[in-house]
């Protein structure tokens, strides 16, 4: 008798390390297919980071932002929806100065008007690099806690030559001790072609 039970035992023992098995290969291959089918696109995934609970911390890292939502904007397909969303993202990384100078309706309008042109002019920006943290300069400007950064960007034109632009962006820290843009201009003598 007790053969009996230790082979039924043994039995519902296999039997359950086999169904385990079974149910782990249909729910892993299930999670897999749902995650295949939610793959995220670029401006989706930017969209998705909230700046309000989880700023960037450095200048640098402002800038990366700031890149990333412009190669959004000039490289990506998006939603008019999602091209609001982005622009505000981009304002949220900016002084409150350089917003008061650009209301959000004239931002919207003149931002529209300049990812046209690149578009109806073939224009691609395939690469934007920002400097190393070590080559971000910090200084006081009237008092004020200032850093500038600088950023390469590589583009590709209609008639498939490359250029390069280089800006210098400027940011101050603000009383909540986040970094904003305060403006940007073309260096110059960085800029060519190739």
């Amino acid at each position: 008798m007790k053969k009996k039970v230790r082979v039924v035992v043994i039995a519902l023992v296999c039997i359950s390390l086999v169904a385990g098995y079974y149910y782990y290969l249909n729910h892993e291959a299930s999670t897999r297919t749902a995650d295949d089918q939610t793959q995220q696109t670029e401006v989706e995934k930017v969209l998705a980071k909230n700046l309000e609970k989880s700023y960037p911390q450095t200048p640098r890292s402002v800038v990366k932002m700031y890149n990333r939502i412009l190669l959004c904007l000039y490289n990506e397909e998006y939603t008019d929806e999602q091209f609001e969303d982005l622009a505000d993202q981009q304002r949220m990384l900016l002084d409150e100065d350089l917003l008061e100078a650009n209301p959000r309706d004239t931002y919207l309008e003149s931002l529209k008007a300049d990812v046209a042109s690149y578009k109806n002019a073939e224009k691609q920006i395939t690469v934007a690099t920002v400097c190393g943290s070590a080559d971000v300069v910090n200084k006081k400007v009237k008092g004020e806690d200032c850093a500038y950064v600088t950023s390469s960007y590589f583009m590709k034109e209609a008639n498939k030559s490359y250029a390069r632009t280089v800006q210098e962006y400027v940011l101050r820290q603000n009383e909540d001790g986040d970094w904003k843009i305060i403006g940007f201009y073309l260096k110059e003598g960085d800029s060519e072609n190739e």
